[in-house]
C-alpha cells in the first residue's frame, strides 16, 4: 500500500493531474491513488517553494549576482518589475483570480507548474499556498472519486 501510494506520488511529480487516471492500473483504491496524488503535488509544491523563495530573497541575489550565468537569472527576475504589461497582469491576477487559480491548479495545469508562475509573476504567495493546498485536498480528491466512480468501480 505504501509502495502504491509512493509510485502515484512520483507519477503525479511527473506528469501532474494526468497522473490519476493512470494511477488507477497501479491500484484500483480511490483512496490509496487520493493519497498519492495529494503526497505527489504537495512534495513539488514544496520543492518550487523552497526553490522560489531562495531565488528571490534580495541576499540570495545580490550574492548570486556576481556570478555570470546566475546573473541572467536575476536580471530577468528584476526585469519583470519595470514590465507594465506584467505589473498590470499582476494586480489582475491577484485581485480576482489567485483564489481560484490556487483551489484549481490542481487539476489543470498541476501544481508544480502553477508554482513556478506564482513564483515567476511574483503573485501573492501566501494566499496561494492556503489555496492550493486546500484544492490539493478537495478538488483533486472530487476529480479521484468522480474518475473511479465514472470510470474504475466495479459496476
Amino acid at each position: 500500500m505504501i509502495r502504491n501510494i509512493l509510485q502515484i506520488a512520483v507519477l503525479c511529480i511527473v506528469v501532474g493531474s494526468a497522473s490519476i487516471p493512470i494511477s488507477f492500473t497501479i491500484n484500483s483504491s480511490p483512496l490509496i491513488v487520493w493519497l498519492g496524488n495529494g503526497l505527489g503535488s504537495l512534495l513539488s509544491a514544496i520543492v518550487v517553494i523552497y526553490i522560489g523563495e531562495r531565488i528571490t530573497n534580495q541576499r540570495f541575489r545580490n550574492k548570486m549576482s556576481k556570478h555570470r550565468v546566475s546573473k541572467k537569472v536575476v536580471t530577468v527576475f528584476e526585469e519583470g518589475e519595470d514590465n507594465k504589461k506584467v505589473l498590470k497582469a499582476r494586480v489582475l491576477i491577484d485581485k480576482h483570480g489567485i483564489r481560484l487559480f490556487g483551489f484549481f491548479c490542481p487539476v489543470f495545469p498541476g501544481v508544480l507548474l502553477s508554482t513556478v508562475a506564482v513564483y515567476v509573476l511574483d503573485l501573492n504567495k501566501k494566499t496561494y499556498r492556503r489555496w492550493m493546498f486546500a484544492g490539493v485536498f478537495f478538488v483533486s480528491g472530487a476529480y479521484v472519486w468522480a474518475y473511479w466512480f465514472t470510470f474504475v468501480r466495479p459496476h
